[in-house]
């Protein structure tokens, strides 16, 4: 089947730490999973402590280990708490060395659509906190141990077509806050690059996960898409371990599109 979670991805993960922002659910979960798979030493965030202690759940069920802290990673004293417990899980070499995570997946960011008269300035400001305030905050927590380092992999998601300012009929606020992110994304890779950091982003089509539609609304965003289905949270954490992977280090500043062909 394809993109199943059970599939073994990638190589080279074993002994790394990873910190996933946003990992209690939905792709960040998929992403967290998949790198205990591998042996990373993962500790994933989020703000539902229900969501959390199913991650634990599920991880357990499959024979896995993932940590977990709750909070909200827009405030800079959480991010720096999360960089310097994800950092002290590493067994490459010295255990915690350089006081940072050696990957970074920023996989948070709240959701909304509607008509524009509807957006709110506290519905505007919550968008950005959610998809951008808090990449910059883990930016600005994880980047010094990880240039001190001189090894890092930061990977954020955006969303299918956000490589480039387009239409968005409802959605125009949360695409506006994914083409920032992608923006803050380029920005960093270029600076990161002498330091051995890659920074890239997975833009992730309509994928199939707890949250989505119906079965008559998957069918019609289906067949707008053309590779004619959805997409599995499995595809997306194999586009993340071979972004994350020790070997991709020239692949920096990239968007990678996961969406069967969907606003190419």
């Amino acid at each position: 089947m394809p993109g199943s979670e059970d599939t073994p991805l990638a190589s080279g993960f074993a002994g790394r730490s990873a910190l996933v922002v946003g990992g209690s659910r939905g792709l960040g979960r998929a992403v967290a999973i998949a790198l205990a798979r591998e042996g990373c030493r993962v500790l994933a965030t989020g703000r539902s402590a229900d969501a959390l202690r199913e991650l634990r759940q599920i991880a357990g069920l499959r024979g896995l280990r993932v940590r977990t802290a709750r909070g909200d990673a827009a405030r800079a004293e959480t991010a720096r708490r999360w960089v310097r417990l994800a950092g002290s899980l590493s067994e490459r070499g010295k255990r915690g060395r350089g006081g940072a995570p050696d990957l970074l997946v920023h996989a948070a960011g709240d959701y909304w659509e509607g008509p524009l008269p509807a957006l709110t300035a506290e519905r505007w400001e919550a968008l950005v906190r959610s998809n951008v305030t808090s990449a910059v905050t883990m930016l600005q927590a994880a980047l010094p141990a990880m240039r001190r380092r001189r090894f890092g992999r930061v990977l954020f998601f955006g969303v299918a077509g956000g490589d480039a300012p387009r239409a968005a009929g409802r959605a125009h606020a949360y695409r506006a806050a994914k083409v920032a992110l992608l923006t803050l994304a380029r920005s960093a890779a270029v600076d990161e690059a002498e330091h051995g950091i890659t920074v890239n982003v997975i833009l992730p089509g309509v994928i199939r996960t707890p949250g989505t539609p119906a079965r008559w609304a998957a069918a019609a965003a289906a067949a707008k898409i053309p590779a004619r289905r959805l997409g599995s949270p499995g595809e997306i954490a194999r586009a993340a371990l071979f972004l994350l992977d020790e070997e991709s280090g020239y692949i920096t500043g990239a968007a990678l599109p996961v969406s069967g062909g969907y606003l190419l």
